[in-house]
């Protein structure tokens, strides 16, 4: 898409007041004071997918997060130290909890083929077993990886199982791995997202170098060797004119060593502070409950109000409606897929909800041949408390206090729902339980289930050692699918903004990842472009 450069004293629409809408203002607002920015968001709060809900015990008036959204960052990526940074001006350094490298919480584990819970390998030990259990079950692979580098480069896009299958002859890595990490991110479908829109660098890998397997050698080679630490131009320009006191290369040395940060009073503190922040210090107005009835992106209306720029980071589906229907962005925006979740917080404070003995992050399950093998659509299951009681503080000494309270989330859904129709909420919760006692072997029969329905306040009276918390959530459309097709798409809609629109997108529908800190970086260049 091309950015022209705003007027003196422009007016900018921001559609959505989640954490991508927010930190396009927050950072356009840092270069241009003199832009007023008015965020049209329909929910009551800011934020967007990024909710962090407390469920309130009366008795004792304890309050424990419930992360319904994103809930760690991971890896030491431009958009997570933009994102630190904007935190420390906030004063909310004390938020900022991170995972050592060596922590029980950064084991990862998958389910096989016969459903037992196996450790992504993290020494010879774990990697033998994982070998022999999950990823050479199929003898083809074996043979696969020996001719892999030998096998012709093809430029065309495709499929993500029908690159692993052209290169290692079979398709065992997209069945037992591949899926199951893509369930973690997109919860999409191997045989359907494009291989070059989700791991372009895959293909970038297979034309420059000929071989997966030749690369990851030469790769091994060279990280023996240091090489000089900087920092991307971008972060450069942002140090220079947003943040000179920022220190942005020492913190990226340092987050090396914590390949996992959360925020202790749960993700949607960033949110919630920063909309504060832009409304309390810059010209910036939130339009809460508003919904958006029609836009004109040629001229750059939004119901009926004049703007110089229009920055969308909402569903394509819902701008698609808005727009008028002769718009040539209609139809394209109209063909992104969305896949919805169903998401579980589970509760109790006894420790019986993790594996006994396979402590970690959690486990993710791989996708099954047959459709009507996996009838539970589970995608994942987080292990939040072991998460929570293995952090320490980024900017400070200080270590969480283990407890022995469980808590976990389960993951339903994605691209099984495609498939039929989403289940009702009781056949949802006979199947959470169903996950619970036949993949965790949690025995429910010592357990008092109490059951918070989606949209009912996050508070019981008393929470007792045998009560089970359950509370769920259904999440319609809130992850874009980039299926096979997309690229071409997202290139055709770069041409028409092209022509004399004044609109851009933000987040994740025609972005460079669906990950919060990739979205955060695509805020940040495109703030570049119009300042």
């Amino acid at each position: 898409m091309t950015l022209a450069k705003l007027p003196q004293n422009a007016k900018v629409a921001v559609l959505g007041a989640g954490i991508l809408g927010l930190t396009f203002t927050y950072f356009l607002s840092k270069y241009r004071p003199d832009i007023q920015f008015t965020i049209f968001e329909k929910q009551c709060r800011p934020g967007g997918w990024m909710l962090s809900p407390s469920l309130v015990v009366k008795d004792t008036q304890e309050s424990i997060v419930l992360e319904k959204g994103p809930r760690t960052l991971r890896g030491v990526k431009d958009g997570t130290l933009l994102m630190i940074d904007i935190l420390r001006q906030l004063g909310l350094q004390s938020q900022v909890e991170v995972l050592s490298k060596t922590c029980i919480a950064n084991k990862k584990y998958i389910l096989d083929s016969s459903r037992e819970i196996v450790q992504v390998p993290d020494s010879i030990g774990s990697a033998v077993n994982f070998a022999k259990n999950v990823l050479f079950m199929d003898a083809k692979m074996i043979f696969g990886v020996l001719e892999e580098p030998f096998v012709k480069p093809l430029k065309d896009d495709e499929t993500i199982e029908q690159f692993f299958k052209r290169r290692f002859g079979s398709t065992a890595l997209t069945d037992n791995v591949m899926s199951a990490v893509i369930h973690g991110i997109y919860a999409g479908d191997v045989g359907k997202l494009s291989v070059k829109s989700v791991l372009p660098f895959l293909k970038d890998i297979e034309v420059q170098s000929g071989s997966v397997i030749k690369h990851m050698l030469k790769s091994l080679a060279k990280s023996k060797s240091k090489t000089p630490e900087e920092i991307s131009p971008e972060l450069q320009e942002y140090e220079e004119l947003i943040s000179p006191c920022a220190g942005l290369l020492e913190l990226q040395k340092k987050l090396k060593n914590y390949p996992m940060i959360k925020l202790q009073g749960g993700m949607e503190v960033f949110p919630k502070s920063l909309a504060t922040y832009l409304e309390t210090n810059t010209n910036t107005k939130i339009l809460y409950n508003s919904t958006i009835d029609s836009v004109d992106a040629i001229t750059g209306k939004v119901n009926g109000e004049q703007f110089d720029h229009i920055r969308s980071t909402i569903n394509s589906h819902a701008l698609a409606k808005a727009l008028p229907s002769t718009d040539t962005l209609v139809p394209e925006l109209k063909s992104i897929q969305y896949a919805s979740i169903f998401l579980t917080n589970v509760y109790t404070k006894t420790p019986s909800l993790i594996p006994k003995g396979k402590p970690g992050f959690g486990f993710l399950c791989p996708r099954y041949r047959n459709i009507t093998q996996n009838e539970d659509a589970l995608l994942g299951t987080i292990y939040d408390s072991d998460v929570e009681n293995n952090v320490e503080g980024l900017f400070s000494s200080v270590k969480a206090t283990p407890q022995e309270a469980n808590k976990i989330t389960i993951m339903m859904g994605g691209h099984y729902y495609s498939h039929w129709s989403i289940p009702s909420d009781g056949i949802n919760l006979k199947i959470v339980k169903n996950v619970l006692e036949s993949k965790l072997n949690v025995d429910l029969s010592k357990f008092n289930i109490k059951v918070i329905k989606d949209g009912e306040p996050l508070e019981v009276d008393t929470i007792k050692d045998d009560d089970l918390i359950i509370s769920y959530n259904l999440h319609l459309h809130c992850i874009p699918q980039y299926n096979l097709g997309y690229y071409e798409t997202k290139a055709k809609v770069d041409e028409i903004l092209q022509h004399d629109y004044k609109l851009s997108f933000g987040g994740a529908v025609f972005g460079d990842g669906i990950g919060v800190p990739d979205c955060v970086i695509l805020s940040f260049k495109d703030t570049l472009k119009l300042k």
